[in-house]
């Protein structure tokens, strides 16, 4: 065989490793956790916004740069506040020979397979040190002792489905819904754990849908069509007909989502007399132009605001409430923010933290200031 014709055979077989390297390494994407979120040309807050995405579309993760997530977004580079993203399949490597690949997250599980050193996997969740990997059309995990990648400490945390069984077809054909029993309201979750993100209270009485029930979690969905985790101790678990919520409990799912978008602005700085939420905003414009954006106008001062929705006693408030301060010590409404639920609240501050940020409600300046709050669903 010729020395032209052996090179020419190198080079193709050389191709297709790199192929086939770059089909196995092709699965950092991921997404949006709620609606609206900016995509910015910078990793800036003050960056310009090239466009908003939504939950359920996927992007090409490209790296990770400080708080922010570098995503491909209409065949250019965007960013992405980490905060309002969630990794939902990264690229790995086995890191060691004959690492097993395990039925569920327990070395006590059926081993389905055992790893050569090297062998590419997608990872689509993490539960405390194993990794969930895509096999077979379902899911196994591996432990996260022998598997590398630049972006796999960010996929989105996952339950142990060891304890966590879904809900057979037989029980979902009749609905399985959930009833919220915590009279002081129940947290919604980001994932499956007391230290994670709180994304609202559920007030006691709410009803939501059952996807997923555990022994200590119930993973549940929200009339708004808000997904999270809240503690199977305060959620009765039902079957039959599920009942419609009340006009208060509709009425605190809209609240949230006024939360979860005012939440996206955090860092937007501080303008007096602004309302616009991407370059500038003064306490009653960020609120303003919050609530503009589900299609209700309110007044424009934090003063004149106390006329719109009706008055809410601070013991009973719920997310989306408006929270009003008398900043300047006199008797006048000086300040306005949003009521987050769990004793926070965000607003636009011109004093320390200059711009968009949140607050405790219940301590310090926030306490000390509180005057009133009003209801606006």
């Amino acid at each position: 065989m010729g020395l032209n014709k052996v090179m020419k055979q190198l080079c193709v077989t050389a191709a297709l490793v790199v192929l086939s390297t770059v089909t196995a390494f092709a699965a950092n994407v991921g997404q949006a956790s709620g609606t609206n979120v900016n995509v910015r040309a910078g990793a800036s807050t003050g960056a310009n916004v090239l466009g908003k995405i939504n939950k359920g579309t996927e992007y090409t993760v490209l790296d990770k740069v400080d708080n922010w997530f570098k995503i491909s977004y209409n065949g250019a580079t965007g960013y992405v506040f980490a905060d309002y993203f969630s990794v939902t399949k990264a690229d790995g490597s086995i890191t060691g020979s004959g690492v097993n690949l395990r039925e569920k997250a327990t070395t006590a599980s059926n081993s389905l397979k055992k790893f050569s050193s090297g062998e590419a996997v997608t990872v689509t969740g993490q539960n405390d040190d194993w990794y969930r990997v895509s096999y077979n059309g379902g899911s196994a995990y591996v432990s996260k002792d022998y598997v590398s990648g630049n972006l796999l400490q960010y996929v989105s945390k996952v339950s142990n489905e060891t304890t966590a069984a879904p809900v057979s077809a037989t029980t979902k054909a009749e609905d399985t819904y959930g009833v919220v029993t915590a009279g002081s309201g129940l947290k919604l979750r980001k994932e499956a754990s007391t230290s994670a993100e709180v994304l609202t209270v559920l007030p006691s009485g709410t009803i939501v849908d059952v996807e997923r029930a555990g022994q200590d979690w119930v993973s549940i969905v929200t009339d708004a069509g808000q997904k999270g985790y809240v503690s199977a101790d305060y959620l009765t678990v039902k079957t039959g007909e599920k009942p419609d919520n009340t006009t208060s409990n509709t009425a605190s799912a809209k609240g949230a989502a006024v939360v979860a978008y005012g939440k996206q602005f955090i860092g937007t700085p501080y303008v007096w007399g602004g309302t616009n939420l991407n370059t500038g905003v003064d306490c009653s414009g960020f609120v303003y132009a919050v609530y503009k954006n589900f299609g209700i106008t309110l007044s424009r001062s934090s003063a004149s605001m106390t006329s719109n929705g009706v008055e809410v006693s601070k013991a009973n408030l719920q997310a989306g409430d408006l929270v009003f301060f008398n900043t300047g010590g006199n008797s006048s409404i000086s300040h306005v923010g949003i009521y987050c639920g769990d004793g926070t609240y965000v607003h636009s501050t011109d004093g320390k933290g200059n711009g968009v940020t949140v607050t405790n409600l219940n301590s310090g300046y926030s306490a000390n200031t509180y005057v009133t709050a009003r209801r606006i669903f």
